[in-house]
């Protein structure tokens, strides 16, 4: 996956008018630092989904986590540099920790599985 892949789907996301039919989830307002901790832990399973073997996830599951995030970066009004900034680059952080690929990697599909629980669709 390419580094540019996220931008791309974060400016597809933030540019369209509706998430309505997409596969993508139905998020529910969440408080601020709940809507943080989700955008959060969605580029942190990007990033380890993408760079740690054995925590590999399908194309549909990558675009799943990348819409998901568009949707929360929508609803925050980030612009896909300040959401680089925020929380892509930190969560690449995760991959300097010794451990970090052994902690965070067993959470990607129970992310998923959340989503998946509010409506989204695997294609």
């Amino acid at each position: 996956m390419t580094p540019l892949r996220p931008l791309a789907v974060l400016l597809c996301l933030t540019a369209s008018p509706s998430f309505a039919d997409t596969g993508l989830p139905d998020i529910p307002h969440l408080s601020e630092t709940d809507s943080v901790d989700l955008l959060t832990d969605l580029a942190v399973a990007n990033v380890i989904s993408q760079n740690c073997a054995g925590f590999e996830i399908t194309d549909a599951e990558y675009d799943l986590l990348n819409g998901a995030s568009g949707i929360l970066s929508t609803r925050f009004r980030l612009d896909p540099p300040t959401y680089n900034e925020m929380f892509l680059h930190p969560a690449y952080g995760v991959l300097a920790e010794e451990d970090g690929c052994a902690v965070e990697g067993p959470k990607i599909q129970a992310l998923i599985d959340r989503l998946i629980g509010w409506g989204a669709v695997l294609e």
